[in-house]
């Protein structure tokens, strides 16, 4: 009910970030990558739960879609915040390897979840959504000589951010599943995770 009260025009469709009652400040008219994924997840999972139709559900998706297809990135990247306002990054500009992470595995499931749809609407949505997490390179993230994800990178600086995800446990560890499983980085870094 969240995104389905949220997601609209006035915010091109993205998630905000949160609603406060107290103090009542409401919405917070920022998204992040995670944010922006789980809001797609979310439409997918309601028409799984017979709480949406695939018609209702595919329009929110191509509006999202669109709006993701516009937004400014980096290495096909999202940044870490937009103004969900004007669909514009909010600066300082960085991409976090934990958010690009997110997102891919997000937009992987949706790409499966539209093609089970057998819609040729879904089928062409699908398409999109595959480019778009094709087009995120999770590697200008990764330090190829310590064998691990940077935290992220300082795009006004044009520089990596400072800090190493080094643990299996980290919030970190499904970019180094799909950055492994997509042949962008060494096998290797998983066992650098200890």
């Amino acid at each position: 009910q969240y995104f389905a009260a949220f997601c609209g025009p006035e915010d091109n469709y993205l998630p905000p970030d949160n609603w406060q009652e107290q103090p009542p400040t409401g919405l917070a008219h920022r998204t992040s990558p995670t944010n922006i994924g789980l809001a797609m997840l979310a439409i997918l999972g309601a028409v799984d739960l017979g709480i949406e139709t695939e018609d209702a559900a595919l329009d929110r998706l191509e509006l999202t879609t669109s709006t993701l297809e516009r937004m400014e990135k980096w290495n096909g990247n999202l940044y870490n915040w937009y103004q969900t306002s004007d669909a514009l990054p909010m600066y300082p500009r960085r991409v976090s390897s934990v958010d690009s992470g997110n997102l891919v595995a997000c937009l992987i499931a949706l790409e499966s979840g539209l093609s089970d749809m057998h819609q040729p609407r879904a089928d062409k949505l699908a398409v999109r959504v595959r480019r778009l997490s094709r087009e995120m390179r999770l590697a200008p993230l990764y330090d190829k000589e310590r064998y691990l994800f940077r935290l992220g990178w300082d795009v006004e600086h044009n520089r990596p951010g400072e800090g190493y995800y080094d643990l299996l446990a980290s919030e970190a560890r499904l970019t180094s599943y799909i950055a492994i499983a997509r042949g962008e980085i060494e096998v290797r870094h998983w066992g650098r995770l200890w």
